[in-house]
């Protein structure tokens, strides 16, 4: 017995040892992050000569967002966000900038872009390149996102045993007719607009011939874009890129397989180099060293950090209020738009006398109900003598045009995907599962819709009228919302909605669209609504609190990373993740939904 209880203190004094110790290296690690974050917070100044590093980690965005503590604390391995209009104003800061002889693009670790944000990243470029400052872009593989802003640049360097992919566009859906036969879960959907094909996948096993029409049409323009920016950048002739892809096995042969090879004798890069005669070159090329020698080289976010200055409260203002992902009601959160957050942000910028709002929609649509909340706080806005202009991003569809489509003013971008107009609506009932385990349902009601939206039920004719009738009037009160924002008759607008989708420079030429042109151009066409010539863009987009960026900054010094069998399953799962993913955001209080299926596949290229 005497033995047991020292057993028993040995193991308690164990165990006391153990709750006081761990949380105090918790704490202990915790300090040194944050004082590392801190410091990090506080840089040394600039050298007085140096080339601007541009290697972003993590995806483009329009909007931070707000993240639980556990998705902050593995911000960094899931990717992590960087403004598009960050890395666009550090570019364009440069150009002037006498401290920054050049840019060196090293995009290993950048999520993307989309083509549409990798387009305004060229238009910096090119006013960069305007100062007469090199750009020189250093990777060991090119994405064919990547090399899309690699080839802008005055000089590519590849690693020798890398290589660069050109494969060219596709869009490839995942369809679940028969997936969702096989577990009994019948998918009721109801539509207005034949090319309303967001809701293909529950439908079908294959892509139905008008969309194959559809799709054919705009990712055959996004591709005409790709390759004539690339073929301008490498200085070659028109229909050269595609010609090189669809021949690229015979150029590998006659190479002998070697990647980085074909692509240097066909002019898509300049040098194969890698370790210290990269780095010469770049050195070379940047013309700025550090005192121990080395290539004198600052990164985006310490610049960034540096060029930082104070809103000039005296200044006249033009709003930008970031409008990103799927469109649901109440609350923002990761991957969507909430109205409650949208409404409240463009009433700070009403509360701070912003002389004119510019939207900067990056959506493919959602709910009607947010869709409806957003724009008539824009309405209200318009009504108070506000210009309000749309600057459309990668996709501005369904949802986003409807919130567009009454602004003053609506910028695109040639790669922009939108229209969409049409409305769906889903409702699964899962009867067949419950016949398949032998289980039923029965009861009495008071009417003949008493039970007309059980799921456990199959779908009557009534509830049946009663969707359908509801999908047509918001398709019809879409139809009129464009033909008054557009000018257009409502038989005008009908021939070009019914769910088509168009590229921006189509939406020019049908009306869609008045203007083609990046954010900055939009912002300074609602400057010139508003009748200001000098003013000051401030963002009003959502706020991120200071435990998150703690929390970040943990997750990136300490390396907290997921466990890799979890990476391994999501990537395997991934060609259910689309279609799924759609599923979980719809969530608008009458089930109607105006979403554009093919924008996800166009911020993806």
């Amino acid at each position: 017995m005497d033995f047991l209880r020292a057993i028993w203190r040995i193991l308690a004094g164990i165990s006391k040892v153990i709750t006081v110790l761990v949380p105090l290296v918790f704490v202990g690690i915790f300090v040194v992050a944050f004082s590392i974050s801190l410091s990090e917070t506080v840089p040394e100044p600039l050298p007085e000569r140096a080339g601007l590093l541009i290697a972003p980690e993590g995806r483009l965005v329009e909007n931070r967002t707000p993240l639980e503590p556990i998705d902050a604390l593995f911000a960094s391995e899931m990717g992590g966000e960087i403004l598009l209009s960050s890395l666009i104003r550090a570019i364009d800061t440069a150009a002037d900038d006498d401290r920054i002889t050049s840019i060196v693009l090293d995009l290993e670790d950048l999520a993307g872009p989309s083509t549409s944000q990798s387009m305004e990243i060229i238009e910096a470029i090119d006013r960069f390149s305007a100062s007469g400052k090199p750009i020189v872009a250093v990777g060991d593989y090119y994405s064919q996102s990547h090399y899309l802003l690699a080839s802008q640049a005055d000089e590519i360097i590849l690693h020798p045993e890398g290589g660069v992919s050109l494969m060219g566009f596709g869009v490839y859906r995942t369809y679940l007719k028969r997936f969702l036969e096989n577990i009994r879960v019948n998918f009721h959907v109801f539509r207005a607009g034949e090319n309303k094909s967001a809701v293909e996948p529950y439908l079908r096993d294959d892509m139905s011939p008008q969309e194959r029409v559809v799709v054919t049409r705009w990712i055959n323009s996004l591709w005409d874009d790709y390759t004539a920016q690339v073929e301008a950048g490498r200085g070659k002739n028109a229909g050269d890129v595609t010609d090189f892809v669809n021949d690229f096995p015979s150029k590998l042969e006659a190479h002998g397989g070697d990647l980085a090879k074909v692509f240097l004798e066909e002019g898509y890069v300049d040098a194969l180099l890698s370790g210290e005669a990269m780095e010469a070159r770049v050195t070379e090329i940047v013309d700025a060293v550090d005192d121990e020698g080395e290539v004198a080289l600052v990164g985006l976010r310490r610049y960034l950090m540096d060029i930082r200055q104070p809103i000039d409260e005296a200044a006249t203002t033009i709003a930008v209020v970031p409008i990103e992902g799927t469109l649901i009601p109440g609350e923002s959160v990761q991957g969507s738009a909430g109205s409650e957050t949208i409404v409240d942000q463009l009433t700070e910028a009403m509360d701070a006398d912003a002389a004119a709002i510019v939207l900067r929609i990056n959506s493919g649509g959602g709910s009607v109900f947010a869709s409806e909340e957003i724009r008539s706080k824009v309405r209200e806005i318009s009504e108070a003598g506000v210009p309000v202009v749309a600057s459309m991003g990668g996709a501005a569809a369904s949802g986003g045009y409807w919130i567009a489509a009454e602004t003053d003013q609506i910028w695109a971008l040639p790669t922009t995907i939108t229209g969409s107009i049409g409305a769906f609506s889903v409702f699964p009932t899962i009867e067949g599962v419950f016949d398949y385990f032998g289980a039923s349902v029965d009861g009495v009601g008071t009417t003949n819709m008493a039970s007309g939206f059980d799921p456990a039920q199959p779908l009557d004719e009534n509830t049946s009228r009663i969707f359908q009738a509801v999908i047509d009037g918001i398709y019809q009160e879409f139809l009129a919302l464009v033909s008054k924002g557009r000018g257009m008759t409502i038989a005008e607008v009908d021939e070009i909605a019914g769910g088509k989708v168009w590229i921006g420079r189509q939406a020019l030429e049908i009306g869609l669209v008045d203007e083609l042109g990046s954010l900055k151009d939009a912002v300074a066409a609602a400057a010139e609504l508003a009748g200001v010539e000098t003013y000051e863009v401030e963002r009003f987009g959502t706020p991120i609190s200071p435990q998150q960026l703690v929390l970040e900054e943990l997750g990136k010094n300490l390396q907290v990373s997921m466990p890799s069998t979890l990476e391994s399953a999501m990537v395997w799962l991934s060609p259910l993740q689309e279609p799924l993913t759609v599923l979980s955001k719809l969530q608008d209080p009458k089930h109607v939904y105006l979403q554009c299926f093919d924008c996800n596949y166009a911020n993806q290229h």
